[in-house]
């Protein structure tokens, strides 16, 4: 059993980790104090509602644009401690886009999950790109550009010196460019093209229909926590596919998405 570790980023250092770990744009000093506010709401927090508190505050931040791993794991450790454990484990799948070696993150996550860590088959893409889930979301398209621009500085050199390593060189260079590319458009692919989503709901039952007569589509309801890949909408109908590949519709108010 893992042991939850509630450590926060700090409110002194708010505005720098706002602005170089795992943000998408830069914030101004009115976030920064939205970011301390929401830390003292959660070091004051007590109960479930005081927590929840915490959690919409952080929500506040998100809701401004500001995309940061620091945020939306704070937002999970509040969103647990207030008893939320479906929506704590989809903020923590969003901050691992952001902060993937995080140690505290993925032993909070793992706790989360207990006993439902998918248990569905990794594509075979993920093995062959093994250091997809070592780099954040933004880190491959840095290092895509960077590997471009080096590839593109290569090639001009055998147009000043003679060599034919130079010319191995950037064809090497452009290699290593192109799988890069390929990696950040994975990452995409999976975390904007595809969108996944958690139970929120202490039961929800899925169904072979989009109606509450429907058949359910399996023996057992889904419990909070139930992560899956969103397949369909219909209305206030979801139509969801679990790790293992099973099919069902929930209701939309049973999950949340991301």
């Amino acid at each position: 059993m893992f042991a939850i570790r509630f450590v926060k980023t700090t409110g002194a250092l708010a505005l720098p980790l706002l602005l170089v770990v795992g943000c998408s744009r830069g914030v101004d000093l009115e976030l920064s104090e939205k970011f301390q506010q929401a830390q003292r709401a959660f070091d004051e927090a007590s109960s479930p509602e005081q927590f929840l508190t915490a959690a919409g505050l952080y929500q506040e931040i998100l809701d401004r644009g500001v995309v940061s791993g620091a945020v939306l794991y704070n937002q999970g450790n509040a969103f647990m401690q207030a008893g939320h454990r479906g929506r704590a484990i989809a903020a923590y799948r969003q901050a691992q886009r952001y902060r993937p070696r995080d140690p505290y993150l993925d032993a909070n996550l793992r706790y989360a999950l207990g006993a439902d860590r998918p248990s569905g088959r990794r594509p075979v893409i993920e093995y062959l790109l093994f250091w997809q889930d070592w780099l954040s979301y933004p880190e491959k398209f840095y290092l895509a550009a960077g590997a471009a621009v080096a590839t593109f500085l290569l090639a001009l050199i055998p147009f000043f010196v003679r060599g034919r390593r130079f010319v191995w060189m950037a064809a090497t260079g452009a290699a290593i460019a192109l799988l890069l590319a390929f990696s950040a458009v994975y990452d995409w692919h999976r975390y904007e093209y595809v969108t996944s989503g958690v139970i929120v709901q202490p039961e929800a039952v899925a169904r072979k229909g989009y109606t509450a007569t429907s058949q359910p589509a399996f023996t057992e309801s889904l419990g909070e926590g139930a992560e899956f890949r969103l397949v369909q909408r219909h209305d206030d109908w979801l139509l969801i596919r679990l790790p293992g590949g099973q099919e069902g519709w929930i209701e939309k108010q049973a999950a949340v998405l991301y």
